[in-house]
């Protein structure tokens, strides 16, 4: 971007990005969950990074291993990624994971990341078979983006990626998940995935969408994304439990329909479908206890994320 160092890792494509909505414009700007991987040597690794709109964080994992988190601001900052001293000399009878531990992962979170520079030996990108063999694509709210969780990986999306070995393509838009037209073409069409949970959406009800224009939206987003990908899972989330459900309301907030209702419509979308690849879980199977929400009443926290996490793996599993 003009004035900044290096270059934004944004989620969409330019072109896509600029027909959506001014917030959902704004919102795949930031890191949301992306990720910088890469293999080199087994030698120190630097990378520049800034964020601006605030600070973001980089959790760094040698393929599925744990290694470390990073706080990035808006002065460039160098990453220095060390080489884990047992964990370069691993057996390779002991790497049959999803991810080669030989993969550096960053992964991002928070506001809008510049990559600015790398240096280290034999950088390349990872192979496809070191990586995992499934994709999973994720749309939804700051819920699937991981908001209230105090890590990216306790996000309901990596906790049900993680027990699928499945790679995460992360499509949350925080506040904005109006099931958009052009995102739904574009999320139909532009990308590899072998299966996808759309989680419909508590943005549209508490910004007062009525129930007619949730159904037409949804109805388009879901039958687009199951009819043009046969055989791929396309598993339709509805609301989960939050503060609606429990007879409290924020004043300045005037939805038009109840989670009840919305969560029929969007059954009710799936049912009609017909669609062989189409499936539909309820929110409230999947979050039980509204102890696994954070204190706002609205977004899971860690806790609930892993419960989520947990039976919507279960669930998808027996469909691949």
């Amino acid at each position: 971007m003009p004035g900044r160092q290096g270059v934004l890792l944004q989620r969409i494509p330019e072109n896509v990005r600029l027909q959506l909505r001014p917030g959902a414009q704004e919102m795949y700007k930031r890191s949301g969950g992306g990720e910088i991987r890469f293999v080199s040597e087994w030698e120190p690794v630097k990378v520049t990074l800034a964020s601006y709109g605030g600070n973001s964080s980089a959790a760094l994992y040698f393929g599925g291993f744990q290694a470390g988190e990073y706080v990035i601001g808006e002065d460039p900052a160098i990453i220095e990624i060390p080489v884990p001293e047992l964990l370069s000399k691993i057996d390779t009878a002991f790497c049959d994971y999803c991810y080669s531990p030989a993969v550096r992962r960053l992964i991002l979170n928070g506001h809008e990341v510049h990559f600015i520079d790398i240096e280290g030996p034999g950088i390349r990108p990872p192979g496809r078979d070191e990586l995992p063999k499934l994709r999973y694509l994720a749309y939804g709210t700051s819920i699937t983006q991981g908001s209230s969780s105090t890590t990216p990986s306790l996000s309901y999306v990596r906790q049900a990626a993680w027990r699928l070995d499945a790679d995460v393509l992360n499509h949350g838009v925080g506040g904005n998940a109006f099931c958009e037209k052009e995102l739904a073409d574009y999320l139909a069409s532009g990308l590899n995935w072998d299966f996808t949970t759309l989680c419909l959406s508590v943005n549209m009800l508490n910004q007062g969408v009525c129930l007619d224009e949730f159904s037409c939206r949804a109805s388009y987003m879901v039958n687009e994304i199951a009819g043009k990908n046969p055989g791929k899972p396309v598993v339709c989330i509805s609301l989960f439990p939050f503060f609606l459900d429990m007879g409290l309301k924020k004043p300045q907030q005037f939805p038009l329909s109840t989670p009840g209702e919305y969560r029929e419509a969007l059954k009710y979308i799936v049912e009609a479908s017909k669609l062989p690849n189409l499936y539909f879980i309820d929110g409230p199977e999947l979050l039980q206890d509204f102890q696994g929400l954070s204190c706002d009443l609205l977004h899971p926290g860690n806790m609930g994320m892993i419960q989520i996490g947990e039976n919507l793996a279960g669930f998808i599993r027996k469909l691949l």
